[in-house]
């Protein structure tokens, strides 16, 4: 356990009033243990975090078999299921449960009003109460087990729901009626015995619910050092990011002035001429001048090929993506992407009016279209 203050309320119920109640007190690990009133332990523990242990006097440990669908309402059955064991209202009791072997939950039942009035004086005189529970409990790991006080008090538990307080007088008439079952019982000598086992275990916690611990801001973490450093990281990076957003802002400002400056100046100098025109034309004509005189080997054979194609290409909304033309067999296969079959029908057909012999080779339907190859030979 970490350096906490630790509180045992040890005995059997009485009746004094709980804020006079003599309790066991230990500041921190390895302190000497005092015995002092309630209130008082707490008036030490202020401003620390502090650990209580309730004696098994003050509760009740006990256990329900739940079937799954009774386990998600759990705190709801548990009233009806330990309406026989319970000596008090449901309403006056608060209830803590954990998972046990199989179908079974372990049950600690308390008095609420006894589990409110600690938390409430705890945070009167300062001190931040971050657990609850009962010895027993806490030391289930040790059982059987038989704790005795420097007061003269003695802890006999034999198992977790089968536990006695006794003075030293009635604890040799009393640990009879336990017969066998304290025989290899682990004994804790003395308080300093007893707060160094109750300190090095844990068990089922009492604060849940409306009485959880309010949680407190933690010590700095690992990474704290470097946040400051984070943060200016962070801060250049953006700063960063915004000056390329501005760089390219202005480089394509001035890309669009240029390219209007420049249309401007191109009307000037050839007014009522459109350049794409033009070399669209350009094109056209080199292309039929290919066609009708012929140029190197090969070349009166490939050009009547093309020449149907682009025409066709220039008025199909298709994508051209490659071009191939096999000089053995004189054919042309042009590869292109179409929204639908229905446009590569369109294109086929188009090609075929203009003197050539088009087919679809093959296509393939993709995520965005029909991928196809179309094969393009000369008629007859």
């Amino acid at each position: 356990m970490s350096q906490t203050a630790l509180i045992y309320l040890h005995g059997v119920p009485g009746s004094e009033p709980l804020p006079d109640r003599t309790v066991l007190f230990q500041p921190a690990p390895g302190e000497p243990v005092e015995a002092l009133g309630l209130e008082q332990a707490f008036t030490r523990a202020a401003d620390a975090a502090l650990h209580l242990v309730l004696g098994a006097a003050f509760a009740n440990l006990t256990h329900v078999s739940l079937s799954r669908k009774q386990a998600r309402h759990l705190q709801r059955v548990l009233p009806f299921l330990l309406e026989e064991q319970l000596l008090d209202a449901p309403d006056n009791l608060w209830f803590a449960s954990r998972k046990g072997h199989q179908d079974e939950y372990l049950v600690t039942v308390t008095d609420r009003l006894l589990v409110e009035e600690l938390v409430q004086l705890a945070r009167d005189a300062g001190a931040d109460l971050v657990s609850l529970q009962v010895d027993v409990e806490r030391l289930g790991a040790l059982l059987p087990v038989v704790l005795e006080f420097d007061d003269a008090q003695t802890l006999l538990a034999a198992s977790r729901e089968n536990a006695l307080q006794v003075g030293i007088d009635q604890r040799e008439s009393m640990q009879s009626l336990f017969g066998e079952q304290l025989q290899d019982a682990t004994v804790l000598a003395g308080n300093a015995a007893v707060f160094e086992q109750l300190r090095d275990h844990r068990g089922q916690e009492l604060l849940t619910g409306a009485l959880a611990p309010r949680k407190t801001s933690s010590a700095p973490g690992v990474l704290t050092p470097w946040k400051p450093l984070a943060y200016l990281a962070a801060a250049i990076f953006i700063l960063t990011v915004a000056g390329l957003r501005v760089q390219q802002w202005r480089y394509q400002t001035a890309a669009d002035a240029a390219l209007v400056q420049a249309k401007q100046r191109y009307e000037q100098l050839f007014p009522g001429d459109k350049a794409s025109s033009a070399l669209n034309r350009q094109f056209q004509g080199r292309l039929n001048r290919l066609a009708a005189g012929g140029s190197a080997e090969g070349g009166q054979d490939f050009f009547p090929l093309l020449v149907p194609v682009a025409r066709v290409l220039k008025q199909i909304k298709v994508e051209p993506k490659r071009l191939q033309y096999d000089q053995r067999q004189n054919t042309l296969l042009l590869d292109v992407g179409a929204k639908d079959y229905s446009q590569l029908e369109s294109l086929q057909n188009a090609i075929n009016e203009q003197g050539a012999k088009a087919s679809i080779a093959n296509y393939r339907n993709g995520a965005q279209g029909v991928n196809a190859r179309i094969m393009v030979e000369q008629p007859g």
